[in-house]
């Protein structure tokens, strides 16, 4: 009885969490949900890119998560990073765990001849505890 009223009390612990979802060009879409019910937290990426013209990616995360057994996580930094195989490689920073983004796309689209591109958008978190 001792043995198990010890185990109960072990809980486990993370100083950080991460959510990451990329996908292959010309157009992006990933989703994931985190967590356990009732604690379910869905992430989304998409976009396109536009072939010589204003092409656009969006992610939408959220600003607090709690993971049951690790703890309770706050949004340190959402990160977009678009990358084709000519070279092309733009990375930003975003405080707030959703956002949109209109750029300017110097190649064709990967299925009009273009280089094959990739974008992956991650969401950072830190535990409360670590705050």
């Amino acid at each position: 009885m001792m043995l198990l009223a010890d185990t109960a009390a072990v809980v486990a612990y993370a100083p950080t969490y991460d959510v990451v979802l990329s996908d292959n060009g010309p157009d992006f879409y990933a989703t994931t949900t985190v967590g356990i019910w009732p604690f379910h937290y869905e992430f989304k990426m998409q976009g396109t890119l536009g072939t010589y013209t204003t092409s656009w990616y969006q992610g939408s995360g959220w600003s607090s998560i709690f993971i049951p057994f690790l703890g309770t996580f706050s949004l340190d930094v959402a990160t977009a990073h678009l990358t084709n195989t000519e070279g092309f490689d733009m990375f930003k920073t975003y405080s707030a765990p959703g956002f949109t983004e209109s750029f300017f796309y110097p190649y064709p689209r990967d299925d009009e001849g273009g280089p094959s591109s990739k974008l992956v958008i991650g969401w950072h978190y830190v535990n409360v505890q670590e705050e």
